[in-house]
C-alpha cells in the first residue's frame, strides 16, 4: 500500500489546496471576461451595421426630400405652380423645420456613444459576493 502512496505524489497541504483555489478563480474570471469582451464585441459590430443601414435610408429619404422641396421651390419662383404667398412659405418652413428635427434626431439617438458598460461586467464582482464568498468558506 505504501508503495501505491508514494507513486501518487507528495501530501497536499492547506497552501496547495488555497493555491489551487486562487488558481481556478483566476480561470474563471479570465473565462468571464473573454466571454463578456466578447459579446461586447460582437454587439458592437450589429450596432454598427443596424446603425449604419438606418443612416443610409434617412438620408436618402432626406435628400429625395430636399430636391422636391427644391424642385417645388423653383417652380412656385417660376410661375409654374400658384400658392398664396403664406400657404408657400409655411410649407416651406414647415419642410425645414422636419429636416431639421430629423437630423437632429438621427444624430442624437442613432450615433448616441456606445455602452461603455463592458468595463464594470468585466470587473470584480461587488464586493457584497466577494464577502459571502469567504464566509462561506470557513464555515
Amino acid at each position: 500500500m505504501q508503495a501505491l502512496v508514494d507513486k501518487v505524489g507528495d501530501p497536499v497541504t492547506a497552501d496547495d489546496i488555497d493555491l489551487y483555489a486562487k488558481l481556478q478563480h483566476v480561470r474563471d474570471q479570465s473565462h468571464r471576461v473573454r466571454t463578456i469582451v466578447n459579446a461586447w464585441k460582437k454587439q458592437q459590430n450589429q450596432d454598427r451595421t443596424m446603425r449604419g443601414r438606418y443612416a443610409l435610408a434617412l438620408i436618402i429619404a432626406l435628400l429625395a426630400q430636399a430636391i422636391v422641396i427644391n424642385v417645388i421651390f423653383i417652380l412656385i419662383g417660376d410661375g409654374k405652380l400658384t400658392y398664396e404667398p403664406w400657404t408657400a412659405r409655411i410649407f416651406i418652413m414647415a419642410v425645414f423645420g422636419e429636416l431639421s428635427s430629423m437630423v437632429f434626431f438621427i444624430v442624437k439617438y442613432l450615433f448616441r456613444p456606445t455602452a461603455d458598460r463592458v468595463l464594470e461586467l468585466a470587473s470584480d464582482p461587488p464586493a457584497a459576493s466577494t464577502a459571502s464568498r469567504r464566509s462561506s468558506k470557513k464555515g
